[in-house]
């Protein structure tokens, strides 16, 4: 039996992530490791200046779960420890597409995945797109994941019998709000941008003023992951490449180089 790590950044209570793990325990042998809390936008940070410590570790129904106290990428080293011979990590289900370079650099969910895959696991990051008013929350109570657990499980369970697309570090794997009969799953290139982000100003009762950076919806280009996500309504699938660099690029910094005469 394959050996799966689930986990996630908005914590243990997460619908999306319990409803995976219903679907991924009885064809695995899974371990979930996750924060004890809400820890989006911390993309691949981890926790280098003080201990981690455990706060939570059982057997649920099926599998074992063990929260703690740091980042999501923290989640993979712990997992190291705690479980040996790991296949494939899974990170998500997340409340809020990780859709766009921008949102994949600033995801906890990403940067959980990418932190397995540059350690040399096979890794798959799984979100959902929820209303603005739900992004940083451990929304979905009301969401039926069964459609999105089976997608999921189907694309999870290929990865184990074939192993990663060629070139390819993580799989990022993302889900419109509603999923109906016309949505497709649409390889794509990842956007540049979902979101301009704004200062928002505003005074405090002291007088003092503060400020919230606020993010507004921006049109994306065609054939990217956040026009088929939030425009089409389709299922995106995008590869991540971290050693991405070929040698057109090199090529081009010599050429800055020399023409700097260093």
């Amino acid at each position: 039996m394959h050996k799966i790590c689930l986990t996630n950044d908005d914590g243990p209570a997460s619908p999306g992530l319990l409803s995976l793990a219903e679907h991924l325990k009885d064809t695995a042998d899974l371990i979930v490791v996750v924060p004890d809390g809400q820890r989006s936008a911390s993309g691949k940070g981890q926790t280098l200046n003080r201990p981690l410590r455990v706060t939570h570790d059982a057997n649920a129904i099926g599998y074992r779960m063990i929260t703690h106290d740091g980042l999501p990428a923290d989640s993979v080293v712990m997992a190291q420890h705690f479980a040996k011979n790991l296949d494939l990590f899974v990170s998500g289900i997340n409340a809020g597409a990780n859709a766009g370079y921008q949102s994949i650099l600033t995801s906890g969910t990403v940067g959980a995945a990418i932190e397995a895959a540059l350690r040399g696991y096979p890794a798959v990051a799984i979100s959902m797109e929820v209303s603005s008013d739900n992004w940083f929350s451990q929304s979905g109570k009301d969401t039926d994941f069964h459609v999105i657990c089976e997608m999921a499980t189907r694309i999870i369970n290929r990865i184990l019998e074939t192993g990663m697309p060629r070139n390819t570090s993580v799989l990022n794997l993302n889900f419109p709000r509603e999923i109906t009969d016309r949505t497709r799953v649409v390889v794509t290139r990842p956007a540049k941008a979902r979101l301009k982000d704004e200062i928002e100003r505003r005074i405090d009762p002291n007088g003092s003023p503060y400020y919230w950076v606020r993010g507004v919806e921006i049109t994306p280009p065609k054939d990217t992951d956040v026009y088929e996500v939030l425009t089409r309504g389709n299922i995106s699938l995008s590869p991540i490449t971290i050693e991405g660099v070929t040698d057109a690029e090199l090529d081009a910094v010599r050429d800055f180089v020399r023409s700097l005469s260093l």
